[in-house]
């Protein structure tokens, strides 16, 4: 399989293992799961938490930018060796984000997250 597929898989598990791992911190903090209502316990959420919640949210609109740049690139006839390189500076990136996140480190969090925006902008326009 092709790197970009691997970037790509991986991609779509971030925002599952965030979702994990604010589920466990709910537990331990807030006592239990609200399966009813889960954005009403968001809510609650303070510090650690609510970095990881935000960071989970952050993890879906980046998965969808990805796909948008690997779809336009894949239109244009880039083939998927060509874009191993910008996608896996992107998957770095993303993977970066989340402890960045949860580490409350917004000017390096906020430069991880424009490198990313720059490495899916050369995929879908000048990669390939």
């Amino acid at each position: 399989m092709p790197l970009v597929l691997w970037c790509l898989l991986v991609l779509l598990l971030i925002p599952y293992v965030l979702a994990a791992t604010g589920g466990y911190y709910k537990l331990r903090h807030l006592g239990g799961l609200d399966m009813h209502h889960p954005r009403v316990q968001d809510a609650e959420l303070v510090g650690l938490g609510n970095r990881l919640r935000a960071s989970q949210s952050n993890a879906w609109e980046a998965l969808g930018f990805f796909t948008g740049c690997l779809l336009i690139a894949s239109l244009r006839g880039a083939e998927l060796d060509a874009l191993a390189l910008p996608a896996l500076l992107f998957t770095l990136t993303r993977l970066a984000h989340p402890l960045l996140y949860v580490g409350d480190i917004p000017p390096l969090r906020s430069g991880i997250v424009v490198l990313g925006l720059l490495a899916g902008l050369y995929l879908a326009v000048w990669a390939g």
